[in-house]
């Protein structure tokens, strides 16, 4: 008798999901930045007290 196997793809199909989300919000967190260094008067979220800046933290 030959033995049938059934595989489970949910954590597949998770891993993907997963994935693709992950690559969306890296590239919308990337666009912030870019778009923060061209036009450096922009803020975001709108309204927030960041003067415009990408990196907000005193160097000293």
């Amino acid at each position: 008798m030959i033995e049938r196997f059934q595989y489970d793809n949910r954590i597949v199909k998770n891993f993907l999901f997963v994935t693709i989300l992950w690559g969306v919000v890296g590239m919308l967190v990337g666009l912030i930045a870019a778009l923060q260094l061209v036009i450096p008067t922009s803020t975001w979220p709108p309204g927030s007290p960041s003067g415009g800046c990408v990196r907000c933290t005193p160097t000293r």
